[in-house]
Protein backbone atom coordinates (compact mmCIF):
# COMPACT_ATOMS: atom_id res chain seq x y z
CA UNK A 1 0.00 0.00 0.00
CA UNK A 2 1.41 3.67 -0.66
CA UNK A 3 2.50 4.86 2.75
CA UNK A 4 0.44 8.10 2.34
CA UNK A 5 -2.99 6.60 2.01
CA UNK A 6 -3.90 6.30 5.50
CA UNK A 7 -2.65 10.45 5.55
CA UNK A 8 -5.11 11.43 2.60
CA UNK A 9 -7.85 10.08 4.93
CA UNK A 10 -7.19 12.24 7.30
CA UNK A 11 -9.87 15.57 7.83
CA UNK A 12 -8.46 18.32 5.68
CA UNK A 13 -8.51 21.84 7.51
CA UNK A 14 -8.54 25.00 4.65
CA UNK A 15 -6.24 27.34 5.96
CA UNK A 16 -4.13 30.82 4.31
CA UNK A 17 -6.61 30.37 1.32
CA UNK A 18 -9.90 30.52 -0.11
CA UNK A 19 -11.61 27.54 -0.69
CA UNK A 20 -14.71 27.54 -3.23
CA UNK A 21 -16.71 24.75 -3.89
CA UNK A 22 -16.66 22.76 -6.85
CA UNK A 23 -18.30 24.76 -9.52
CA UNK A 24 -18.63 24.48 -13.45
CA UNK A 25 -16.25 26.63 -15.72
CA UNK A 26 -16.77 29.63 -17.69
CA UNK A 27 -16.73 28.60 -21.56
CA UNK A 28 -13.57 28.46 -23.11
CA UNK A 29 -12.31 26.27 -20.43
CA UNK A 30 -8.55 25.47 -21.18
CA UNK A 31 -8.92 21.78 -19.72
CA UNK A 32 -8.72 19.32 -21.84
CA UNK A 33 -12.01 17.60 -22.60
CA UNK A 34 -11.51 14.64 -24.59
CA UNK A 35 -8.79 11.66 -23.22
CA UNK A 36 -5.25 12.55 -22.75
CA UNK A 37 -2.08 10.82 -22.08
CA UNK A 38 -1.01 11.38 -18.74
CA UNK A 39 2.20 13.77 -17.53
CA UNK A 40 4.52 13.07 -15.37
CA UNK A 41 5.50 14.40 -11.51
CA UNK A 42 8.75 14.08 -10.27
CA UNK A 43 9.20 15.00 -6.71
CA UNK A 44 12.72 15.10 -6.57
CA UNK A 45 14.65 15.76 -2.84
CA UNK A 46 17.76 16.86 -2.61
CA UNK A 47 20.47 19.20 -0.81
CA UNK A 48 22.84 21.80 -1.58
CA UNK A 49 25.54 20.33 0.13
CA UNK A 50 24.98 16.79 -1.86
CA UNK A 51 27.85 16.15 -4.26
CA UNK A 52 25.50 13.69 -6.44
CA UNK A 53 22.48 16.16 -6.38
CA UNK A 54 23.27 17.85 -9.86
CA UNK A 55 23.49 14.52 -11.78
CA UNK A 56 20.59 14.09 -10.75
CA UNK A 57 19.34 17.68 -11.45
CA UNK A 58 20.62 16.98 -14.93
CA UNK A 59 18.22 13.78 -15.68
CA UNK A 60 15.56 16.37 -14.30
CA UNK A 61 16.29 18.74 -16.73
CA UNK A 62 16.39 16.53 -19.58
CA UNK A 63 13.56 14.79 -19.02
CA UNK A 64 11.76 18.35 -19.10
CA UNK A 65 13.68 18.63 -22.60
CA UNK A 66 12.32 15.49 -23.69
CA UNK A 67 8.86 15.61 -22.32
CA UNK A 68 8.35 19.60 -22.34
CA UNK A 69 5.02 20.37 -20.68
CA UNK A 70 4.23 16.64 -19.93
CA UNK A 71 6.97 17.21 -17.21
CA UNK A 72 6.51 18.93 -14.03
CA UNK A 73 9.35 18.69 -11.58
CA UNK A 74 9.23 19.86 -7.46
CA UNK A 75 12.84 19.89 -6.10
CA UNK A 76 12.22 19.57 -1.92
CA UNK A 77 15.35 20.85 -0.45
CA UNK A 78 15.29 18.51 2.91
CA UNK A 79 17.79 16.99 5.53
CA UNK A 80 21.53 17.65 7.10
CA UNK A 81 22.48 18.03 3.28
CA UNK A 82 20.31 21.40 2.58
CA UNK A 83 21.37 22.84 5.80
CA UNK A 84 22.85 26.48 4.58
CA UNK A 85 26.14 27.39 6.19
CA UNK A 86 26.42 31.72 6.46
CA UNK A 87 24.64 32.75 3.39
CA UNK A 88 24.09 30.77 1.51
CA UNK A 89 20.22 30.27 0.30
CA UNK A 90 18.04 28.13 2.74
CA UNK A 91 15.62 25.95 0.22
CA UNK A 92 14.01 23.99 3.43
CA UNK A 93 10.50 23.68 3.86
CA UNK A 94 8.23 22.00 5.90
CA UNK A 95 6.23 20.47 3.60
CA UNK A 96 9.08 19.02 2.08
CA UNK A 97 10.18 17.27 4.65
CA UNK A 98 6.57 15.82 5.35
CA UNK A 99 6.34 14.75 1.81
CA UNK A 100 9.88 13.50 2.11
CA UNK A 101 9.37 11.38 5.41
CA UNK A 102 6.18 9.43 3.95
CA UNK A 103 8.57 8.92 0.98
CA UNK A 104 10.13 6.29 3.87
CA UNK A 105 13.23 5.67 1.93
CA UNK A 106 16.47 7.55 3.03
CA UNK A 107 19.72 8.90 1.22
CA UNK A 108 19.89 11.95 -1.07
CA UNK A 109 19.71 12.68 -4.34
CA UNK A 110 16.46 10.59 -4.13
CA UNK A 111 12.46 10.95 -5.90
CA UNK A 112 9.29 9.65 -6.95
CA UNK A 113 7.19 9.44 -10.25
CA UNK A 114 3.53 10.68 -9.56
CA UNK A 115 3.97 8.28 -6.39
CA UNK A 116 3.66 5.26 -8.17
CA UNK A 117 4.91 2.14 -6.68
CA UNK A 118 7.11 -0.05 -9.57
CA UNK A 119 7.54 -3.28 -8.87
CA UNK A 120 11.29 -4.19 -9.50
CA UNK A 121 12.28 -0.68 -9.00
CA UNK A 122 10.98 0.45 -5.34
CA UNK A 123 11.52 -1.03 -2.43
CA UNK A 124 8.61 -2.32 -0.55
CA UNK A 125 6.82 0.22 1.43
CA UNK A 126 8.06 2.87 -0.26
CA UNK A 127 7.54 4.38 -3.66
CA UNK A 128 11.17 5.85 -4.11
CA UNK A 129 12.86 5.90 -7.03
CA UNK A 130 16.76 5.92 -7.91
CA UNK A 131 17.83 8.88 -10.06
CA UNK A 132 18.99 6.16 -12.71
CA UNK A 133 15.58 4.51 -13.23
CA UNK A 134 13.99 7.95 -13.90
CA UNK A 135 13.52 7.64 -17.15
CA UNK A 136 13.04 3.96 -17.19
CA UNK A 137 9.65 4.20 -15.37
CA UNK A 138 8.47 6.68 -17.25
CA UNK A 139 8.89 5.24 -20.23
CA UNK A 140 6.83 2.50 -19.07
CA UNK A 141 3.93 4.23 -18.52
CA UNK A 142 4.52 6.99 -21.48
CA UNK A 143 1.32 5.86 -22.97
CA UNK A 144 -1.28 5.92 -20.16
CA UNK A 145 -3.94 7.65 -20.43
CA UNK A 146 -4.76 10.16 -17.85
CA UNK A 147 -8.43 9.36 -15.12
CA UNK A 148 -8.11 13.17 -14.92
CA UNK A 149 -7.62 16.30 -16.98
CA UNK A 150 -6.10 19.25 -15.29
CA UNK A 151 -5.17 23.17 -16.29
CA UNK A 152 -4.00 25.51 -14.22
CA UNK A 153 -3.67 29.37 -14.64
CA UNK A 154 -2.43 32.20 -11.99
CA UNK A 155 -2.10 35.70 -11.70
CA UNK A 156 -0.62 37.80 -8.98
CA UNK A 157 -1.26 41.15 -7.99
CA UNK A 158 2.05 42.72 -7.30
CA UNK A 159 1.32 45.60 -4.45
CA UNK A 160 -1.05 43.34 -2.47
CA UNK A 161 1.49 40.43 -3.47
CA UNK A 162 -2.16 38.46 -3.58
CA UNK A 163 -1.42 35.31 -5.97
CA UNK A 164 -4.87 33.66 -7.59
CA UNK A 165 -4.98 30.27 -8.61
CA UNK A 166 -7.46 28.71 -10.43
CA UNK A 167 -7.62 25.06 -11.58
CA UNK A 168 -9.69 23.15 -13.74
CA UNK A 169 -10.12 19.76 -13.27
CA UNK A 170 -11.90 17.13 -16.17
CA UNK A 171 -12.98 13.29 -15.88
CA UNK A 172 -13.38 11.86 -19.57
CA UNK A 173 -14.73 8.64 -17.52
CA UNK A 174 -16.86 8.44 -14.25
CA UNK A 175 -13.71 7.43 -11.79
CA UNK A 176 -14.40 4.54 -9.09
CA UNK A 177 -12.80 6.53 -6.27
CA UNK A 178 -15.10 7.74 -3.32
CA UNK A 179 -12.82 11.16 -3.55
CA UNK A 180 -9.60 12.79 -5.08
CA UNK A 181 -7.02 15.32 -3.76
CA UNK A 182 -6.21 18.52 -5.51
CA UNK A 183 -2.73 19.91 -4.41
CA UNK A 184 -1.06 23.15 -5.65
CA UNK A 185 2.19 24.19 -4.89
CA UNK A 186 4.28 27.16 -5.26
CA UNK A 187 7.87 26.67 -6.80
CA UNK A 188 10.84 29.12 -7.84
CA UNK A 189 13.56 28.62 -11.31
CA UNK A 190 16.35 29.71 -11.75
CA UNK A 191 17.52 30.79 -8.22
CA UNK A 192 21.88 31.53 -8.17
CA UNK A 193 22.86 29.53 -5.47
CA UNK A 194 25.83 27.25 -3.82
CA UNK A 195 25.62 23.87 -5.00
CA UNK A 196 28.29 20.92 -4.17
CA UNK A 197 29.48 19.03 -6.63
CA UNK A 198 28.33 21.95 -9.32
CA UNK A 199 31.31 23.19 -10.43
CA UNK A 200 29.65 26.75 -10.26
CA UNK A 201 30.71 27.55 -6.12
CA UNK A 202 27.38 29.90 -5.21
CA UNK A 203 26.22 30.43 -9.26
CA UNK A 204 24.39 27.07 -9.85
CA UNK A 205 21.31 27.65 -10.97
CA UNK A 206 18.89 26.03 -9.43
CA UNK A 207 14.97 24.86 -10.52
CA UNK A 208 11.95 23.89 -9.68
CA UNK A 209 12.78 24.50 -5.75
CA UNK A 210 9.59 24.24 -3.69
CA UNK A 211 8.95 27.21 -2.07
CA UNK A 212 5.47 26.38 -0.34
CA UNK A 213 2.36 24.49 -0.85
CA UNK A 214 -1.06 26.68 -1.26
CA UNK A 215 -3.59 23.96 -0.30
CA UNK A 216 -3.17 21.47 2.33
CA UNK A 217 -0.06 19.34 2.36
CA UNK A 218 -1.65 16.82 1.57
CA UNK A 219 -4.15 18.19 -0.76
CA UNK A 220 -8.08 19.58 -1.33
CA UNK A 221 -10.69 17.08 -0.97
CA UNK A 222 -12.68 16.65 -3.88
CA UNK A 223 -15.71 14.49 -3.19
CA UNK A 224 -17.35 15.33 -6.35
CA UNK A 225 -16.27 12.99 -8.98
CA UNK A 226 -18.26 13.96 -12.37
CA UNK A 227 -17.44 12.56 -15.41
CA UNK A 228 -18.35 14.76 -18.56
CA UNK A 229 -18.46 18.04 -17.00
CA UNK A 230 -15.18 20.92 -16.28
CA UNK A 231 -14.75 21.76 -12.83
CA UNK A 232 -12.52 24.06 -11.24
CA UNK A 233 -11.43 25.37 -7.59
CA UNK A 234 -9.93 28.70 -7.19
CA UNK A 235 -6.94 29.21 -4.17
CA UNK A 236 -5.24 32.88 -3.11
CA UNK A 237 -2.28 32.94 -1.57
CA UNK A 238 -0.02 35.96 -0.13
CA UNK A 239 3.23 36.06 -1.02
CA UNK A 240 5.72 36.44 1.80
CA UNK A 241 8.40 39.12 1.72
CA UNK A 242 10.84 36.20 2.18
CA UNK A 243 10.88 32.39 1.99
CA UNK A 244 13.49 31.42 4.65
CA UNK A 245 16.43 33.93 4.14
CA UNK A 246 15.48 35.01 0.45
CA UNK A 247 13.43 37.01 -0.92
CA UNK A 248 11.17 35.50 -4.02
CA UNK A 249 12.26 36.40 -7.47
CA UNK A 250 8.43 37.12 -8.60
CA UNK A 251 9.18 36.63 -12.43
CA UNK A 252 10.69 33.10 -11.93
CA UNK A 253 7.29 31.78 -9.74
CA UNK A 254 5.85 28.66 -10.98
CA UNK A 255 2.73 26.53 -9.83
CA UNK A 256 2.80 22.97 -9.79
CA UNK A 257 -0.68 21.36 -9.47
CA UNK A 258 -1.70 17.71 -9.03
CA UNK A 259 -4.40 15.44 -8.44
CA UNK A 260 -4.44 11.80 -6.68
CA UNK A 261 -5.99 9.01 -5.76
CA UNK A 262 -7.38 7.68 -2.38
CA UNK A 263 -4.19 5.20 -2.83
CA UNK A 264 -2.16 8.72 -3.01
CA UNK A 265 -0.85 7.51 -6.41
CA UNK A 266 -0.91 10.91 -8.11
CA UNK A 267 -2.97 10.76 -11.63
CA UNK A 268 -2.23 13.29 -13.27
CA UNK A 269 -0.34 16.85 -12.96
CA UNK A 270 0.17 19.84 -14.61
CA UNK A 271 1.97 23.77 -14.22
CA UNK A 272 1.86 27.07 -15.22
CA UNK A 273 3.79 30.33 -14.68
CA UNK A 274 3.11 33.19 -12.20
CA UNK A 275 2.01 36.18 -14.40
CA UNK A 276 1.16 40.27 -13.85
CA UNK A 277 1.59 42.99 -15.68
CA UNK A 278 4.99 44.15 -16.33
CA UNK A 279 6.52 40.84 -15.73
CA UNK A 280 10.02 41.15 -17.53
CA UNK A 281 14.00 39.37 -16.66
CA UNK A 282 16.16 40.72 -19.04
CA UNK A 283 17.97 38.36 -22.32
CA UNK A 284 20.00 35.46 -20.78
CA UNK A 285 21.49 32.36 -21.19
CA UNK A 286 22.50 29.19 -19.34
CA UNK A 287 24.81 26.72 -21.71
CA UNK A 288 25.53 23.82 -21.79
CA UNK A 289 28.01 21.54 -23.91
CA UNK A 290 27.05 17.88 -23.95
CA UNK A 291 27.25 17.05 -27.71
CA UNK A 292 31.46 17.46 -27.82
CA UNK A 293 33.02 13.93 -27.36
CA UNK A 294 36.88 13.85 -26.53
CA UNK A 295 37.63 13.08 -30.26
CA UNK A 296 35.63 15.90 -32.57
CA UNK A 297 36.25 17.21 -35.76
CA UNK A 298 32.83 18.43 -36.89
CA UNK A 299 32.56 21.86 -38.78
CA UNK A 300 30.24 23.11 -36.62
CA UNK A 301 29.30 22.56 -32.95
CA UNK A 302 26.01 22.22 -30.61
CA UNK A 303 25.32 23.92 -27.78
CA UNK A 304 22.67 23.99 -25.56
CA UNK A 305 21.12 26.95 -24.62
CA UNK A 306 18.69 27.53 -22.22
CA UNK A 307 16.26 30.87 -22.43
CA UNK A 308 16.20 32.86 -19.08
CA UNK A 309 14.76 35.49 -20.07
CA UNK A 310 11.07 36.39 -20.37
CA UNK A 311 11.85 37.67 -23.86
CA UNK A 312 11.50 34.63 -26.44
CA UNK A 313 15.19 33.96 -27.31
CA UNK A 314 15.44 34.92 -31.35
CA UNK A 315 19.47 35.11 -31.47
CA UNK A 316 22.81 34.45 -30.23
CA UNK A 317 26.09 35.56 -30.84
CA UNK A 318 28.95 32.93 -29.24
CA UNK A 319 32.58 33.94 -28.26
CA UNK A 320 34.02 30.64 -28.99
CA UNK A 321 38.01 30.14 -28.46
CA UNK A 322 38.87 26.98 -29.56
CA UNK A 323 42.24 25.44 -29.68
CA UNK A 324 44.42 28.53 -31.31
CA UNK A 325 42.19 30.00 -32.80
CA UNK A 326 38.80 32.85 -31.94
CA UNK A 327 35.43 32.16 -33.65
CA UNK A 328 31.95 34.02 -32.90
CA UNK A 329 29.56 32.34 -35.13
CA UNK A 330 25.83 33.62 -34.39
CA UNK A 331 22.41 32.40 -35.33
CA UNK A 332 19.35 34.86 -35.59
CA UNK A 333 16.93 32.55 -36.72
CA UNK A 334 15.66 30.85 -32.99
CA UNK A 335 12.36 30.74 -31.37
CA UNK A 336 13.30 29.88 -27.65
CA UNK A 337 10.47 30.81 -25.50
CA UNK A 338 11.25 31.41 -21.45
CA UNK A 339 12.81 28.33 -19.64
CA UNK A 340 13.26 26.22 -22.32
CA UNK A 341 16.30 24.47 -23.32
CA UNK A 342 17.07 23.43 -27.46
CA UNK A 343 20.07 22.37 -29.23
CA UNK A 344 21.71 24.78 -31.40
CA UNK A 345 24.66 24.35 -34.35
CA UNK A 346 26.68 26.66 -34.70
CA UNK A 347 29.38 27.04 -37.61
CA UNK A 348 32.70 27.20 -36.82
CA UNK A 349 34.33 26.14 -40.18
CA UNK A 350 37.64 23.61 -41.30
CA UNK A 351 39.41 24.84 -38.27
CA UNK A 352 43.25 23.59 -38.11
CA UNK A 353 43.49 20.61 -36.22
CA UNK A 354 45.84 20.54 -33.37
CA UNK A 355 46.76 17.19 -30.69
CA UNK A 356 45.23 18.85 -28.00
CA UNK A 357 42.00 21.54 -28.89
CA UNK A 358 40.89 23.00 -25.79
CA UNK A 359 37.93 25.62 -25.90
CA UNK A 360 35.75 27.98 -24.44
CA UNK A 361 32.25 28.86 -25.23
CA UNK A 362 30.04 31.38 -23.74
CA UNK A 363 27.67 34.14 -25.37
CA UNK A 364 28.52 37.46 -26.54
CA UNK A 365 25.38 38.99 -26.78
CA UNK A 366 21.88 37.75 -26.85
CA UNK A 367 18.57 39.18 -28.90
CA UNK A 368 21.14 41.83 -29.77
CA UNK A 369 22.57 43.33 -26.17
CA UNK A 370 25.20 42.69 -24.45
CA UNK A 371 25.29 39.30 -22.49
CA UNK A 372 28.28 37.22 -21.15
CA UNK A 373 26.59 33.97 -19.76
CA UNK A 374 27.99 31.17 -17.69
CA UNK A 375 31.46 29.93 -19.37
CA UNK A 376 31.71 26.35 -20.35
CA UNK A 377 35.07 24.66 -21.14
CA UNK A 378 36.88 21.64 -22.20
CA UNK A 379 39.18 19.91 -24.66
CA UNK A 380 39.21 17.42 -27.23
CA UNK A 381 41.70 15.87 -29.12
CA UNK A 382 42.40 15.37 -32.88
CA UNK A 383 40.70 12.56 -34.96
CA UNK A 384 41.66 8.81 -34.40
CA UNK A 385 43.90 7.44 -37.47
CA UNK A 386 42.95 3.91 -38.60
CA UNK A 387 45.77 1.81 -40.37
CA UNK A 388 43.75 0.30 -43.12
CA UNK A 389 41.46 1.50 -45.79
CA UNK A 390 38.55 -0.37 -44.37
CA UNK A 391 36.69 0.13 -41.04
CA UNK A 392 33.79 -2.05 -39.43
CA UNK A 393 30.75 -0.07 -37.32
CA UNK A 394 28.99 -2.69 -34.73
CA UNK A 395 26.05 -1.50 -33.13
CA UNK A 396 24.35 -3.15 -30.30
CA UNK A 397 20.83 -1.50 -28.80
CA UNK A 398 18.91 -2.72 -25.95
CA UNK A 399 15.48 -3.66 -25.64
CA UNK A 400 13.85 -0.66 -25.82
CA UNK A 401 15.50 0.67 -28.49
CA UNK A 402 13.06 2.93 -30.93
CA UNK A 403 14.50 6.15 -29.51
CA UNK A 404 18.22 5.02 -30.73
CA UNK A 405 19.74 6.13 -33.74
CA UNK A 406 23.02 6.75 -35.77
CA UNK A 407 24.95 8.02 -38.57
CA UNK A 408 28.20 8.40 -39.80
CA UNK A 409 28.93 11.41 -41.36
CA UNK A 410 31.96 13.70 -43.04
CA UNK A 411 33.18 16.70 -41.00
CA UNK A 412 30.76 18.85 -42.95
CA UNK A 413 28.08 16.92 -41.70
CA UNK A 414 27.31 15.24 -44.76
CA UNK A 415 26.00 11.75 -43.88
CA UNK A 416 27.30 8.88 -45.70
CA UNK A 417 25.43 5.95 -43.55
CA UNK A 418 22.45 6.14 -41.24
CA UNK A 419 20.63 3.45 -39.04
CA UNK A 420 17.03 2.46 -40.33
CA UNK A 421 14.63 2.92 -37.05
CA UNK A 422 14.52 0.37 -34.49
CA UNK A 423 11.84 -1.30 -33.10
CA UNK A 424 11.31 -2.11 -29.03
CA UNK A 425 11.06 -5.44 -27.42
CA UNK A 426 14.66 -6.96 -28.27
CA UNK A 427 18.36 -6.39 -28.85
CA UNK A 428 18.90 -5.76 -32.18
CA UNK A 429 22.90 -6.19 -33.98
CA UNK A 430 24.50 -4.77 -37.19
CA UNK A 431 27.81 -4.14 -38.32
CA UNK A 432 28.44 -2.40 -41.68
CA UNK A 433 31.41 -1.75 -43.31
CA UNK A 434 32.92 1.15 -44.83
CA UNK A 435 36.22 2.43 -47.02
CA UNK A 436 38.30 5.52 -46.22
CA UNK A 437 38.91 7.54 -48.83
CA UNK A 438 42.53 9.61 -48.51
CA UNK A 439 41.83 13.15 -46.81
CA UNK A 440 38.68 12.58 -45.43
CA UNK A 441 37.39 13.19 -41.82
CA UNK A 442 34.57 11.02 -40.53
CA UNK A 443 32.03 11.46 -37.58
CA UNK A 444 30.28 8.72 -36.18
CA UNK A 445 27.51 9.92 -34.51
CA UNK A 446 25.68 8.03 -32.01
CA UNK A 447 22.31 9.34 -30.78
CA UNK A 448 19.83 8.66 -27.83
CA UNK A 449 16.65 10.91 -28.20
CA UNK A 450 15.11 9.89 -24.89
CA UNK A 451 18.43 11.68 -22.61
CA UNK A 452 18.69 8.10 -20.46
CA UNK A 453 21.72 6.45 -22.10
CA UNK A 454 21.55 2.77 -22.98
CA UNK A 455 23.95 -0.24 -22.56
CA UNK A 456 25.53 -2.52 -25.91
CA UNK A 457 26.89 0.13 -27.54
CA UNK A 458 29.03 0.42 -30.47
CA UNK A 459 32.84 -0.66 -31.41
CA UNK A 460 34.43 0.60 -34.92
CA UNK A 461 37.39 -1.43 -35.57
CA UNK A 462 39.79 -1.54 -38.78
CA UNK A 463 40.59 -4.27 -41.04
CA UNK A 464 42.99 -5.97 -38.51
CA UNK A 465 40.69 -6.24 -36.05
CA UNK A 466 42.44 -3.37 -34.20
CA UNK A 467 39.23 -1.39 -31.97
CA UNK A 468 39.57 2.66 -33.36
CA UNK A 469 36.90 3.13 -30.58
CA UNK A 470 34.28 2.01 -29.15
CA UNK A 471 32.03 1.85 -25.67
CA UNK A 472 29.97 -0.47 -24.13
CA UNK A 473 27.52 1.89 -22.37
CA UNK A 474 26.51 5.10 -24.39
CA UNK A 475 25.54 8.33 -22.02
CA UNK A 476 22.47 10.65 -22.23
CA UNK A 477 23.99 12.98 -24.90
CA UNK A 478 25.35 10.09 -26.89
CA UNK A 479 28.49 10.12 -28.81
CA UNK A 480 30.24 11.40 -31.34
CA UNK A 481 34.19 9.92 -32.10
CA UNK A 482 35.75 11.12 -35.35
CA UNK A 483 38.18 9.58 -37.59
CA UNK A 484 40.66 9.23 -40.42
CA UNK A 485 43.01 7.40 -42.44
CA UNK A 486 46.43 7.51 -41.32
CA UNK A 487 48.40 9.37 -44.26
CA UNK A 488 51.84 8.59 -42.60
CA UNK A 489 50.56 4.31 -42.93
CA UNK A 490 50.84 1.96 -45.79
CA UNK A 491 47.20 1.24 -45.37
CA UNK A 492 45.99 -2.31 -46.18
CA UNK A 493 44.62 -1.75 -50.48
CA UNK A 494 40.57 -2.35 -50.30
CA UNK A 495 39.70 -3.61 -54.12
CA UNK A 496 36.63 -5.35 -54.77
CA UNK A 497 35.79 -4.56 -51.03
CA UNK A 498 31.75 -5.32 -50.77
CA UNK A 499 29.77 -5.05 -47.38
CA UNK A 500 28.70 -8.56 -47.74
CA UNK A 501 31.55 -9.50 -49.52
CA UNK A 502 32.33 -13.01 -47.54
CA UNK A 503 29.28 -15.13 -47.23
CA UNK A 504 29.50 -17.49 -44.31
CA UNK A 505 27.27 -20.34 -43.29
CA UNK A 506 26.27 -21.39 -41.07
CA UNK A 507 26.27 -17.95 -39.14
CA UNK A 508 25.73 -18.47 -36.05
CA UNK A 509 27.34 -21.76 -35.54
CA UNK A 510 28.19 -23.61 -32.83
CA UNK A 511 31.58 -23.82 -31.53
CA UNK A 512 33.67 -26.73 -33.04
CA UNK A 513 31.70 -26.88 -36.22
CA UNK A 514 32.84 -26.36 -39.86
CA UNK A 515 31.56 -23.37 -41.82
CA UNK A 516 31.40 -22.88 -45.71
CA UNK A 517 32.97 -19.66 -46.93
CA UNK A 518 32.29 -18.04 -50.53
CA UNK A 519 34.20 -15.26 -51.68
CA UNK A 520 31.80 -14.00 -54.64
CA UNK A 521 34.53 -14.71 -57.13
CA UNK A 522 37.91 -16.60 -58.03
CA UNK A 523 41.11 -15.55 -55.81
CA UNK A 524 42.99 -14.45 -58.65
CA UNK A 525 46.29 -16.06 -56.64
CA UNK A 526 47.29 -17.68 -53.39
CA UNK A 527 45.49 -16.14 -50.25
CA UNK A 528 45.06 -16.18 -47.17
CA UNK A 529 42.03 -15.54 -44.22
CA UNK A 530 42.42 -14.21 -41.15
CA UNK A 531 40.19 -14.87 -37.99
CA UNK A 532 40.39 -12.25 -35.55
CA UNK A 533 38.57 -11.83 -32.03
CA UNK A 534 36.83 -8.31 -31.57
CA UNK A 535 40.07 -7.43 -29.02
CA UNK A 536 41.78 -7.44 -32.82
CA UNK A 537 44.08 -10.71 -31.59
CA UNK A 538 44.30 -13.32 -34.52
CA UNK A 539 42.41 -16.15 -33.81
CA UNK A 540 42.54 -18.81 -36.61
CA UNK A 541 44.47 -18.23 -40.41
CA UNK A 542 43.89 -20.60 -43.30
CA UNK A 543 45.62 -20.18 -46.90
CA UNK A 544 43.39 -20.24 -49.71
CA UNK A 545 44.62 -22.03 -53.20
CA UNK A 546 44.69 -19.82 -56.51
CA UNK A 547 41.29 -19.40 -58.61
CA UNK A 548 39.08 -21.10 -55.21
CA UNK A 549 35.92 -19.56 -55.17
CA UNK A 550 35.23 -20.41 -51.64
CA UNK A 551 36.78 -22.62 -48.27
CA UNK A 552 35.63 -24.11 -45.39
CA UNK A 553 36.50 -23.62 -41.94
CA UNK A 554 36.81 -25.58 -39.11
CA UNK A 555 36.21 -23.44 -35.74
CA UNK A 556 37.63 -25.86 -33.42
CA UNK A 557 39.42 -24.01 -30.42
CA UNK A 558 37.47 -21.25 -30.78
CA UNK A 559 35.36 -19.65 -27.77
CA UNK A 560 32.20 -18.55 -28.21
CA UNK A 561 32.01 -14.47 -29.06
CA UNK A 562 32.30 -12.54 -32.46
CA UNK A 563 34.96 -12.79 -35.12
CA UNK A 564 36.04 -10.45 -38.00
CA UNK A 565 37.05 -12.40 -41.27
CA UNK A 566 40.02 -10.98 -43.52
CA UNK A 567 40.71 -12.72 -46.76
CA UNK A 568 43.42 -10.62 -49.30
CA UNK A 569 45.00 -11.82 -52.17
CA UNK A 570 46.59 -10.15 -54.93
CA UNK A 571 44.90 -6.65 -54.05
CA UNK A 572 41.68 -8.29 -53.74
CA UNK A 573 40.13 -7.64 -49.84
CA UNK A 574 37.02 -9.74 -49.02
CA UNK A 575 35.73 -9.27 -45.32
CA UNK A 576 33.23 -10.38 -43.25
CA UNK A 577 32.03 -11.64 -39.38
CA UNK A 578 31.45 -14.87 -38.02
CA UNK A 579 28.88 -15.41 -34.90
CA UNK A 580 29.68 -18.59 -32.91
CA UNK A 581 27.75 -19.69 -30.02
Amino acid sequence: MNPIKKLLALPLIAGGFLLLSPASAQDGAGVAQEPALRNFLLEEYTGIHCSYCPSAHAIAKNLHAVLGSRMQTLAMHVGALAAPSGDEVDFRTSCGEEWYAALNSGGLPNGSINRFFFEGVCMEGSYSVSRSYWPQVIRSIMNDTAQVNLYAEATLDEETRQLSVRVEYYYPEQPGDDFNTLTVALAENFIRGTQAGGGEGNQYLHQHALRDVITPVWGDTIETLQAGTVMERTYTYTLPAMYNNTAPDLANLEIVAFMSNPEGEVTNSTSCLVLYPGRYVAPSAQLRVTGISKYYARTSIPVRIMNLGTDTLRSVKLSVDWGSETYEPERTDLAIPYGHEEEIWFELGEYPFTQVMKYRIETSRINGEDYASNLVSHHTFWPHKVATDTVFIKVTTTNMASDLSWTLRLRNGEVLLASQPYEDGYVQEEEHVFVLEDGQVYSFEIEDAFLDGFSGGYSITDANGKEVSGMSYVGSFGDQVSFMKDPSADALPSVAVQEAGLQVYPNPASCGQAVNLSFGMAMPCEGRLEVFSLQGQQAAALRIPAGAENASLSTGGLAPGMYLLRLEAGGVLCLGKLVLR
